[in-house]
């Protein structure tokens, strides 16, 4: 019997670094398209902070948490795994931004 581990779903938005060495999202202009959903593997490195944090997805994206929503063990096929959490965290108001935007796009949907 293979022993469960806990799982999580991870909304996300892909990021890049800035001139200034800020992370900030890839794409200027946010739709819901943008905000995609991960899972914590049985492998998965380092540990899960607080909406803000960044991981690498299996690709080597670099992706800001927006939101963490619980998921089921026997749900978690239907979301690819993340690769590793960083340490790194956004700026709080680069944070605020993007989930206002991601809050917005959602009630508009």
């Amino acid at each position: 019997m293979s022993k469960k581990y806990p799982t999580a779903q991870l909304i996300g938005v892909v990021m890049q670094q800035n001139s200034n060495g800020q992370f900030v999202p890839e794409k200027s202009t946010l739709s819901l398209a943008d905000f995609h959903s991960w899972r914590v593997g049985k492998h998965t490195k380092g540990k899960l902070g607080k909406p803000g944090q960044l991981f690498l997805t299996e690709n080597q994206l670099t992706v800001m948490l927006v939101i963490v929503k619980d998921l089921g063990f026997n749900d978690r096929h239907q979301f690819a795994t993340m690769g590793r959490f960083l340490q790194n965290s956004v700026d709080e108001k680069v944070y605020d931004s993007i989930l206002s935007a991601y809050n917005d796009l959602i009630s508009n949907s």
